[in-house]
């Protein structure tokens, strides 16, 4: 688990996976806290993290985290990284907020965790973020964090992304490793 002042970042395990599938309820025994009725936007991501957890049980802590709202004991939030990194040393993080809690630097302190985390691993060279291509409230949570933009990038869909990055050395720059 990873904390900050007001959260806890709970790596997802099979057996919170599966409670999930139980419904929120079941998930609320099994974690001990408030499970809200809405609480991702992105269901469906949650059955693609499961079996890729459950094929590869070695991406657990490298991949999907619950935010946890540590005064309110409730799911506020995901969050956590597209997987192990790269051979170069790369990971992607991504990140959401319940609609609730918006605008209270909740997707900041979450993202700054995480950054902290993988730059604490000696192999990781590089943090990247994608974002849709509009100036908007996840593009400030990037910026605030240190990551600059690095680009455009076609997705598979079609679509375009815009990238965000920082390296270990612009992160070691301002902070302590």
């Amino acid at each position: 688990m990873i904390e900050t002042a007001r959260l806890q970042l709970l790596p997802c395990t099979l057996q919170h996976f599966e409670a999930f599938f139980h419904g929120n309820d079941e998930l609320s025994n099994i974690l001990g806290i408030e499970v809200p009725e809405n609480w991702t936007e992105f269901p469906e991501m949650i059955i693609l993290a499961y079996d890729k957890l459950r094929n590869d049980p070695s991406m657990l802590g490298w991949f999907f985290y619950f935010v946890i709202h540590k005064t309110d004991k409730k799911i506020i939030g995901t969050g956590g990284f597209k997987g192990r990194p790269s051979p170069e040393g790369v990971v992607e993080i991504g990140y959401e907020i319940s609609e609730d809690y918006r605008e209270n630097g909740y997707a900041s302190e979450a993202v700054e965790a995480f950054i902290r985390f993988a730059f604490h691993h000696q192999y990781v060279n590089k943090i990247i973020a994608h974002t849709l291509e509009e100036y908007n409230a996840s593009v400030k949570v990037l910026q605030k964090n240190g990551l600059h933009f690095a680009g455009t990038v076609n997705t598979t869909d079609g679509g375009i992304l815009w990238e965000w990055q920082i390296s270990r050395e612009a992160y070691a720059e301002k902070h302590v490793l």
